[in-house]
Order: structure tokens, then sequence, then C-alpha cells
């Protein structure tokens, strides 16, 4: 459905005709197939007559109605053809219709109309919906009180409009803006309830952090999360300013690690363990609790692993010394079951799966599209960790200016590799990776359990105060 489609003015050399369905079920159908039908009726005028008259006069539009539901569900545009298809006629039994090029319907009102020849074949003609409510509710509908006004050419409500009745232009085009202001007015009411349903952004009482200078940001996120929820460990950004290959135009993305009050954690109301920004919000962010940080480093989450490897490198906001302290764990994470995290985001369908689709539809094409091209630098930025891990070394996450990583990243990120050679340098990680893995262990509970130790001491250490003076 093309819910941009400007309802018909009148100025328009257009003919409107009510349709009416036997059922919601009809009206899915033709919705879902974009295709209409009629059979031959036993009383002139013939539907078939109708639509050559009126297509020969300009366009024709189609305004529905189900019976029993008291209300218009919507309108489409004929793109009928007057000459005959015999291939799209069928002779079905009593009360359905088919088409042999799309999928089996029932009947409309005229299946048990008296003027319709029941045994007739049914004539199929496409049509393209340009606006109807099937997206919100099956019996959505635009309520007949709202059109009670309109009149057909012999001063009888439009409401009441046989099938196939023609009416008049004035009345038609009026019919269907108001049809459409009622799916525009359905389309705000829930967007609005979406947005309710969205969690309260978690900077919504500060200034706007989206026009606020960088360093101001990380200052004014690091005090609201002191503040409100509890001491920070770490502020560092994700994206591309993690990994130094950041451009003018990139964004700040924040992450932030911090530890809740242990009374609270031992309390009725626990805090979240995670925090991220909504949809409607500018700046990209991501806040977690302590227990969260550990537990997705212990499984092997890139992003969290990634951050234990900065603790030397520029882009570290804020760096607890306890944090500084759990850095030194971060060898004991690079496994086998890490390494698989990494692989399984290369080949997914966010990564090599999308080029492989491309490539399916443009056999011949090397010049890779902008979104590709933005995926292609996330794909070879994992492959070069993947790589380093699959060889024993640390992650290099913060690349260096001059070193040769960082320059075949922004490359790619430039645009500068067509497809040949961008699958020529993937192949390239990839055999390194598959000839090295089996190096690691698969999985350590070495870390697991130191990680577990040095959260347990956090814990105790923020506990120690109010044992002291005794909770309250």
């Amino acid at each position: 459905m093309d819910e941009s489609a400007n309802t018909p003015s009148p100025e328009e050399t257009t003919s409107f005709f009510a349709m009416k369905c036997a059922d919601v079920e009809s009206l899915q159908r033709c919705i879902n197939a974009s295709e209409w039908a009629y059979r031959r009726r036993n009383k002139q005028p013939q539907p078939h007559d109708l639509l050559v008259s009126a297509h020969e006069q300009g366009n024709v539009i189609l305004v529905f109605s189900v019976n029993g539901q008291h209300g218009w569900h919507g309108f489409c545009q004929s793109c009928f053809k007057t000459e005959t298809r015999t291939n799209e006629l069928c002779r079905l039994k009593r009360g359905t219709y088919a088409d042999a090029n799309t999928v089996t319907m029932q009947s409309n009102t005229e299946c048990s109309d008296s003027s319709v020849d029941q045994g007739g074949a049914w004539h199929h003609f496409p049509v393209q919906w340009l606006v109807h409510y099937q997206k919100f509710n099956t019996y959505t509908c635009l309520d007949f009180k709202h059109t009670e006004h309109l009149k057909l050419k012999d001063g009888s409500p439009v409401n009441k409009a046989r099938n196939w009745q023609e009416l008049t232009c004035d009345a038609g085009s009026e019919l269907c803006s108001l049809i459409e202001d009622h799916h525009k007015f359905l389309t705000v009411r829930e967007l609005e309830h979406q947005l309710q349903k969205m969690p309260e952004s978690f900077f919504k009482d500060d200034q706007n952090i989206s026009v606020l200078k960088e360093k101001e940001t990380w200052q004014t996120v690091i005090a609201k999360t002191s503040k409100d929820l509890g001491k920070v460990h770490l502020a560092c950004p994700f994206g591309s300013q993690r990994y130094n290959c950041s451009t003018p135009e990139s964004d700040l993305d924040l992450f932030i690690v911090y530890q809740a009050k242990t009374v609270d954690l031992l309390g009725l109301d626990p805090p979240k363990q995670t925090i991220k920004n909504s949809h409607r919000e500018d700046v990209d962010y991501s806040v977690l609790e302590l227990q969260r940080y550990c537990e997705l480093l212990v499984r092997g989450d890139a992003k969290c692993v990634e951050t234990l490897f900065l603790s030397e490198s520029p882009v570290v906001v804020a760096g607890s010394p306890e944090w500084r302290k759990l850095c030194s764990l971060r060898s004991l994470l690079l496994t086998g079951q890490c390494l698989e995290k990494y692989m399984k985001e290369i080949h997914g369908t966010t990564g090599l799966k999308q080029f492989q689709r491309w490539r399916d539809s443009n056999p011949e094409t090397e010049e890779l599209t902008p979104k590709l091209v933005k995926l292609g630098y996330i794909v070879m930025r994992l492959l070069q960790n993947a790589r380093d891990m699959a060889l024993l070394n640390d992650i290099i996450v913060f690349r260096d200016e001059s070193s040769l990583e960082r320059e075949e990243l922004m490359a790619m990120r430039g645009g500068e590799f067509t497809y040949k050679k961008f699958m020529e340098i993937v192949c390239r990680y990839l055999g390194e990776i598959e000839k090295h893995k089996d190096q690691l262990e698969a999985e350590t509970d070495k870390a697991k359990s130191s990680i577990q130790k040095w959260l347990i001491e956090c814990r105790l250490q923020d506990l120690q105060p109010d044992l002291a003076t005794g909770c309250t």
C-alpha cells in the first residue's frame, strides 16, 4: 500500500464505484493479492461494461465496504485492461473464485446476490491499493456515521450504495479523503501509543546531550550516572571512535559500566542491569550494571571483551582502579567461545550473508553500495580482531595511526575497495583464522571464577561503609 498516495481530486477525470465484500477475509485476500474480480450479472449494467466505459474516461477508484461492518475499509485504483485474458478466467464451484496466477479467494457479495450469474466464471483484474486499514486491525474501518452526509446521484445515502454502484465525483472524492484522513489519524495514534510504551530517556531531565561538545557530553553522562545509579567503573566510546577509525561525520556512541549500591541490589527494588537509548534519542548509549558487564565478559561478548584491551588507550574517558585490575584478566577471555562469537557476527545476517545476497542480485557489479561499504568496514574490523585472537595475540582495539590494519580499514570505509578486493581480504583473514583457531582453549572456568571473585570483592568493598554504620 502506498500510504503517501493523494486522494483523487474532483478536477481529475476519475470515476468512483462502491465495492461490497462478503467478509473481511475476502477483503484481506484482495489486499494481499492486489486483485479483484466480478461475475456476469443477470441485470444490466455489467461490471465489465462499467469498467470499460470508466477507464475510457480516466482513472477508476474502487471504494470498499464489508457487509455488516458499517463502515468503509479503504480504496484502490483499478488497473483493469479492456482486452479479455482467457487465462485469467476460470469456472469454479459456487461461492469461490480463483486466479491461476495468484491465489484462491473467497467471493464478494455478488455470490449471494440474485442479480449475479452464480454459475458464471470469475473475471479477474489487478488493482493498486492506495489506502487500507489492515495494519491496524482486520476490522478497522471509517464508521458510516462520518459519511452520512454524502449522497448518491439519486439523493440516497452513499452508505446505502449497492455493489458496483457509481458514486458522484464529488462524493467519491470526499469519501476517499475522509478514509485517508482517518488512516492518518490512526497512524499518529499508533505512533503516540508506541512512544508511550518506550522507556523514558535516562537523560531526559538533563541538557540535551546531542548538542553538547564531546567533553561536555562525557562529563554530563558520567555525573548523571554517578548521581542516579552508582559508581562509574568505565566510560568509553563504542563504534568507530573506539577503534580510532572515526571521521568528522561519526556519531558519539557512549558505553558506561556502573556499580549499583550493594544494599540496593539486595533490596526489593533492584536497579536495572541495562539501560539503552530509545529510538527517539539522538545519542546512542549503553549503560551496564557491573553484574551484567561481567556476565557478558564471561560469555565472550565482543563489545565487552574489547573494553579490557583499551586500558592503555586514550579513548578511555574514565577507568576506576578496580576496572584496571580487571583488565589483567583479559587474556583468560580469549577463548574458542569468544572467537565463535566473532565468527557468528562476521558470517551472520548482518555480515557476509548480506554481501552474498547482494552478489546474487548483482553478479556483474564491482562497486559496493554505501551501505555495504560501511558493513564491509565492520566485517573487516571483526576479522582483524578474530585473527589476532587465533594467533594468541592480544586484541588491538585502538588502531595506531600508522598501523596497516587501520590503513586497510580506512580504505574500506572510504569506498576504495571493489567487491572482488574486499572478498580477497576477507578470504585472507578467514584462512589465517582457520589455520590457527585450534590453538585457543574452548572455554575456561578460570576466567569465570576469576571474574566472579573480582565482582564479589567490588560488592563487599561497597558494602563496608553500610556495615560499619548499619543499613537503614
